[in-house]
């Protein structure tokens, strides 16, 4: 991606672009990771380090690996936290959107 940016093809990111792109790539890749680990007996990733990743900017991820790999989808007490996570972000960015934001 760096080459990219060198040469023009992509506009620069700002550094609250580039959390979230970097953020969400690696959640996705997590849920992956634990969907793929899932009942061989290898260490899982923890529920709290999933609603984290999603909770810092990760829930575009989150979601695309929740339905891609199918993994987290049928567990309630996981969806119920999950949703809760994206319950506060909204109201966290209309908030941010209502009453801080740049005029």
């Amino acid at each position: 991606m760096g080459m990219f940016l060198l040469h023009g093809y992509l506009p620069a990111l700002d550094w609250v672009q580039s959390w979230l792109l970097a953020v969400t790539g690696i959640t996705f890749l997590t849920y992956g990771y634990d969907k793929l680990v899932a009942g061989t007996g290898a260490t899982r990733v923890p529920e709290r380090a999933l609603l984290t990743l999603a909770f810092a900017g990760g829930t575009v991820g989150a979601l695309l690996g929740m339905r891609l790999f199918h993994h987290k989808t049928s567990k309630e007490s996981f969806l119920e936290r999950f949703w809760l996570v994206v319950a506060v972000q909204i109201v966290v960015v209309a908030g941010w959107y209502i009453f801080l934001r740049p005029r």
